[in-house]
Formats: C-alpha cells, sequence, structure tokens
C-alpha cells in the first residue's frame, strides 16, 4: 500500500501518525486474508526540505506499529521526491487465506466495529473544528488499527472477506464483483458518535457510513450456522460481531428498507477520480 502526502495527509497530521497509518494500511490488506504479518519494506519519498526531526517522527510512527503488530521491517529504499510518498510491501502468512469472492447465496454479512468514526474525524480536522469532544472522531482517523487478530480468527468461518479502507459501499461492490453475487445491507452499522456529529454539522450520516472510508474494519461473510462460534471467537480477541445483512443471488448492493431493496450508490475511495 502506498501513503502521498497531498491526498492522504491533512494539514496538521502528526507526523508520527503518518508513519502509523502507512504501515497500518499495509497490516489490514493482511488482516483480511487472516495472516499473520512477517516482514515489511518501507520504501520513502521525502521532500528534500523536509526537516530531519519530522523524518525521525515519522519513522517513530512506523516503529510503533512496528511493534503493535509483530512485524519485522528488514528494508526499503529512501530518494528524493516533490512531496511525500511512503510505500510499504507487507509479507504475511496465513493457514487459510480468505478470498474476497468467495461469499455464498444465504451467507450473513458481518463486521468488525461501527462505521462513520474516521471520516467524521477527517471532516473534523479539514474544517477546523477544534472541539474537545470529538478528539476521539480524529483519532480515529489519525490512529486506525488494523485487525490482525481478528482477521485470523475469522478466517476460520469466513468464505469472503475484505478490510473497508475504502469505505463500506466499495468494499461491498468489490466483493459483488469477484463472487457475482448480491450483498443486502439490512442495519447500518453507523456509530452513536458519528450520529450526533452529523447531525450537529448537517452532514448525511448515512453517507459517510457507506462512503467515509479509511474504518480499516473487516467485512466477512459467513455461513449462518456459524455466528455464534465467530462471534464468540471474535470476543475472545477483543473484537466485537455487527451482522449489517445476507448475502443473495441477485448482484449488485443494496439496502432493504419498509421490505423494499433499493441500489446503494458506489460511494468511496477510487484512485484517479475527478
Amino acid at each position: 500500500d502506498m501513503l502521498v502526502g497531498s491526498t492522504d495527509v491533512p494539514a496538521g497530521a502528526p507526523p508520527e501518525s503518518i508513519g502509523w497509518k502507512a504501515l497500518t494500511a499495509s497490516m489490514s490488506d493482511l488482516a483480511a486474508k487472516g495472516a499473520r504479518p512477517i516482514l515489511a519494506h518501507v520504501e520513502m519519498g521525502l521532500p528534500p526540505e523536509m526537516e530531519f526531526e519530522e523524518l525521525k517522527a515519522i519513522w517513530r510512527g512506523i516503529e510503533m506499529a512496528r511493534d503493535r503488530y509483530s512485524v519485522l521491517v528488514v528494508g526499503g529504499d529512501t530518494n528524493a521526491s516533490r512531496e511525500l510518498v511512503l510505500g510499504v510491501f507487507a509479507v504475511g502468512e496465513a493457514e487459510r487465506p480468505v478470498p474476497r469472492g468467495g461469499s455464498r447465496p444465504g451467507d450473513l454479512i458481518g463486521v468488525t466495529g461501527a462505521f462513520g468514526r474516521a471520516a467524521a474525524g477527517l471532516h473534523s480536522i479539514l474544517t477546523g473544528d477544534t472541539d474537545p469532544k470529538w478528539e476521539p472522531l480524529r483519532k480515529s482517523f489519525l490512529w486506525p488499527e488494523a485487525r490482525i487478530e481478528a482477521g485470523q480468527v475469522a478466517s476460520r468461518y469466513a468464505t469472503g472477506m475484505i478490510d473497508s479502507s475504502d469505505g463500506l459501499a466499495r468494499s461491498l461492490y468489490d466483493m459483488c464483483r469477484l463472487s457475482g453475487l448480491g450483498y443486502v445491507i439490512e442495519r447500518l452499522p453507523i456509530d452513536e458518535e458519528v450520529e450526533r456529529y452529523a447531525a450537529s454539522h448537517g452532514l448525511d450520516p448515512e453517507r459517510i457510513v457507506l462512503g467515509g472510508g479509511e474504518e480499516y474494519e473487516l467485512i466477512i461473510t459467513f455461513d449462518p450456522k456459524d455466528e455464534r462460534a465467530l462471534k464468540e471467537e471474535l470476543q475472545s480477541v477483543g473484537c466485537g460481531l455487527r451482522v449489517i445483512g445476507r448475502v443473495i443471488e441477485r448482484r449488485g448492493v443494496w439496502r432493504l428498507r419498509d421490505g423494499e431493496l433499493t441500489e446503494v450508490p458506489e460511494l468511496g475511495w477510487v484512485h484517479f477520480a475527478t
């Protein structure tokens, strides 16, 4: 995964969080396969005007993430660049790698946490809202955490799995394209604090949840008979499970309201989009 200063780093972000997020993004990709991290290479494009103290702070963030995920940083490369670029190549090991497109009709759709916190936190940062009560939301954006342990547990039950870094809707569409099936959202996994933030800032909470991204939660499809066991094992590693819907044969991503299916727009992060 790659972090680019102009598109991924808001003004004023602590440099330690930049390094943390760069490594965490690749760890989340491993988590979505049910993998245990082994090693990582870090490629660094650095603007010539960057102060050495800032570089050291960014590297401290990488070391913090390295220690959190028990991954060995074994090398990389450093070069001059017009803007900050951090590219992380990570290797992991999985006993049962989970595909994105392995869902089956009748599977349940579960997520490992509530959605919208990172998007609300980013909105707070970009709009200069420094209200202390929204600091936990800002922290969710600046210091996300990959669900490494949860991914390894879920891999024993999951038919399909993906992380939600590009947004809930887009991630489900990615699964849809690979499986050829449909994904119905019956219960929106919105965070209560996000609902309060959206109400106080005139934002659409549903849009924040469906298209916000930067969540790093896992989206898991699994057989309904495994729900109890999966939930209990996730709890054993400090993670919850929210069942938000089910897999159907009608291709697409849908919202169920009052017994009617409506198609969900493909919200979320798109590289090179205008």
